[in-house]
């Protein structure tokens, strides 16, 4: 089911859209920051240790473009370890299986962050 927004009126829709590009953007950003520290932690938990430079390596940072959070392993051998090697590695895919965990949990906070906000 998708919401019905009825916006009547120049100074009400005026509103809404200040309410569009401050508090619901303001829930995003809060929702998927939590969300990457949730995965950052999910990976470090997952990450193979043998020195625990992956694990330490796992960072997340903002995003270039609009509302939005990337997490990632800076070490040198990340992915080797993620992907595997024709040599003998065999893939551990620890980042793939931290995301497959925890993104509809996160992507479903976010909707209801939104549904909050909008529905004031």
């Amino acid at each position: 089911m998708r919401p019905v927004i009825k916006v009547s009126g120049i100074d009400q829709c005026i509103s809404f859209g200040d309410l569009i590009t401050t508090h619901v953007s303001q829930a995003i950003e809060k929702e998927t920051e939590l969300g990457a520290k949730e995965i950052q932690k999910r990976e470090r938990a997952l990450a193979p240790v043998k020195s625990g430079l992956l694990r330490k390596s796992i960072v997340n940072r903002k995003g270039k473009y609009g509302i939005s959070r990337m997490v990632r392993a800076k070490a040198p051998h990340a992915p080797l370890q993620e992907y595997g090697t024709k040599r003998g590695v065999k893939a551990k895919r620890f980042a793939q299986r931290a995301r497959s965990e925890l993104v509809p949990g996160i992507q479903e906070k976010i909707r209801t962050a939104v549904r909050n906000e909008v529905g004031r």
